[in-house]
């Protein structure tokens, strides 16, 4: 289990090499990156959900009390189904959403650092970069869970 909460936890602060677009087309396309705001009003306290980088799944809800959970498939493990996770969420200076995730039960102690990234929204959808201005940077998409 400790396995696959790593795992999880490794896939969701991956680098996107297996994302499905990189910033440039995001941007080409249409998409804008999301305000601190515009990100507590459309994603806080909803359920989103995505890919990993690696090809597991990802569903995740940020509160408005600054806290973050969910749950995670990971294909490096496939024996395991899911993994908990809860954590922290914040907006830094350059308006980035930082997460730190940790285990649940007894993989409390299982935890990263805060990582932080952009958020970009087009049409219905909405991505992730590690950069808002690296054309090249891999974004990682997400849906609102219905």
């Amino acid at each position: 289990m400790t396995k696959l909460l790593l795992g999880s936890a490794f896939l969701l602060f991956a680098s996107f090499a297996a994302a499905q677009k990189n910033l440039g087309e995001l941007l080409e396309a249409g998409g804008k990156k999301l305000s601190p705001e515009e990100f507590k009003e459309e994603l806080v306290q909803r359920v989103i959900v995505g890919p990993t980088a690696a090809g597991g799944t990802l569903e995740l809800m940020y509160t408005d009390k600054g806290t973050v959970q969910g749950r995670g498939t990971s294909p490096l493990y496939p024996g395991i189904n899911t993994a908990q996770f809860i954590g922290e969420w914040k907006v830094d200076d350059s308006g980035r959403v930082c997460t730190s995730i940790a285990g649940t039960g007894s993989l409390a102690a299982v935890g990263l650092p805060f990582r932080c990234q952009f958020w970009f929204k087009l049409k219905e959808q909405y991505f992730l970069s590690d950069s808002d201005t690296d054309r090249a940077m891999r974004v990682l998409q997400r849906t609102v869970k219905r």
